[in-house]
């Protein structure tokens, strides 16, 4: 699905999703001006082209025992930034990456369930696998502002 073929009504359809994941179909027609089946078939079209994912969010400032942190990672050349990429991809506790411009070449946003001592592990464990690594840096997150985020499926030590 490209860009252009999200209309008007697809974009405030996934708006208010974001508001609410769980909003009935039925609410969503009404406050679209449209049918149920309308709705449905909009949903279903933007689930299968990638552009909508309707999923549970957590607060990981309210999940006791749920760190985020930022791993900055400078790659020492270009030509090893979609390995590097795809390997954080792979890991369990990654929730995002992004290659970006600027002093860094990628940021990963990660997760830890098992207390600080954990980011240690994640660091031994999964970024000193990637190749071509030159420098990382870790930024432990404090605060945030709209902190929803999607787990990672199989993210280890938040389902015992």
């Amino acid at each position: 699905m490209k860009n252009r073929e999200i209309d008007q009504t697809d974009r405030r359809l996934i708006q208010l999703l974001a508001g609410d994941g769980r909003k009935p179909a039925r609410e969503l027609a009404e406050e679209l001006d449209v049918s149920i089946p309308t709705v449905q078939s909009r949903m279903k079209r933007l689930i299968t082209g990638g552009v909508l994912k309707v999923a549970g969010l957590v607060n990981t400032f309210k999940a006791k025992g749920t760190l985020t942190a930022i791993i900055a990672i400078r790659v020492d050349d270009v030509s090893k930034m979609a390995r590097v990429f795809d390997q954080l991809g792979e890991f369990d506790r990654v929730v995002w990456a992004s290659a970006v411009t600027g002093q860094y070449d990628i940021f990963a946003e990660i997760i830890i369930t098992e207390g600080i001592e954990s980011m240690f592990d994640f660091y031994v464990d999964e970024i000193s696998k990637l190749e071509g690594v030159t420098h990382s840096e870790s930024f432990m997150v404090t605060k945030t502002k709209r902190n929803w985020v999607l787990l990672p499926p199989d993210l280890k030590g938040w389902i015992k």
